[in-house]
């Protein structure tokens, strides 16, 4: 049998691998298991931090980390090369993680980590990716998206690529990548571990961790000190609208400044 023979028959096995990730085998997954449904592990609680949904819904990127500063944590804010893929989203929730890698060649279990990973998300979750490969290829395309979706996950947050770019902003799913591409990971790079510290944009993330993204970047906020950052970044943005109303209206920056101690 020739190599390219070899190659289809592993990718008709791992039919619904291929297809989950947008893979192109153009094939029926129910082919590739006989018709029954791999068992899917099970799922995580809900993110611990929906409870903070009406304070974290009015803060941004930015607060954060200048609370963070406030608190000895300058260091939070991951590569800005890590982009959102429109400039209206935004994100935030509970990490889960994965590591992934480089390969030379289609693994036997390719995106085995990846699938378990999505298959245990729950509401609030957002999946944070180390990609640790030379080249960019897509992690992340349009099929995932609809499972996180249905997963009500928050969004994905990629230190790699996506594509499927159509397909996700008219899903309106929040994706941050390094930029986009055409390749497959497919025999380029595939998940090793999940649920473990890694290292996004040059930035620690450890699974349980609040990550939070939009326009202005990516940051991340320990876990342990999670409940103090997002009171005093909601004080915050409630004395910036005052700042705001003021300046707006005509007072001066210093006296604004010497008021409230915001700028």
């Amino acid at each position: 049998m020739k190599s390219s023979d070899k190659k289809l028959d592993r990718r008709k096995f791992l039919g619904y691998s291929s297809l989950a990730l947008g893979a192109g085998a153009g094939l029926n997954p129910l082919e590739a298991f006989g018709k029954e449904s791999p068992t899917p592990p099970p799922r995580k609680p809900k993110s611990r931090y929906l409870k903070y949904k009406e304070q974290l819904d009015q803060c941004f990127s930015a607060v954060l980390q200048d609370v963070m500063d406030g608190m000895g944590f300058r260091n939070q804010c991951m590569d800005p090369a890590i982009r959102p893929m429109q400039t209206s989203m935004k994100t935030w929730g509970e990490a889960i993680t994965i590591y992934v890698e480089a390969v030379a060649e289609v693994p036997e279990l390719p995106f085995q980590k990846e699938m378990e990973l999505i298959d245990s998300a729950n509401e609030g979750h957002l999946l944070i990716a180390q990609c640790n490969a030379p080249t960019l290829s897509a992690f992340w395309g349009g099929l995932l998206s609809n499972a996180a979706l249905g997963r009500k996950m928050s969004g994905v947050i990629i230190d790699g690529g996506a594509r499927d770019y159509n397909e996700i902003t008219e899903l309106g799913f929040p994706t941050f990548c390094r930029g986009l591409s055409p390749y497959d990971s497919l025999g380029r790079m595939d998940g090793k571990e999940y649920d473990v510290p890694i290292e996004c944009g040059n930035i620690r993330v450890h699974p349980g961790d609040l990550v939070f993204g939009d326009i202005d970047g990516v940051v991340v906020v320990p876990q342990s000190i999670v409940e103090e950052v997002i009171e005093k970044a909601y004080q915050k943005v409630q004395g910036e609208s005052k700042v705001r109303d003021e300046l707006r209206s005509g007072a001066g920056v210093e006296a604004t400044f010497k008021k409230y101690g915001i700028l």
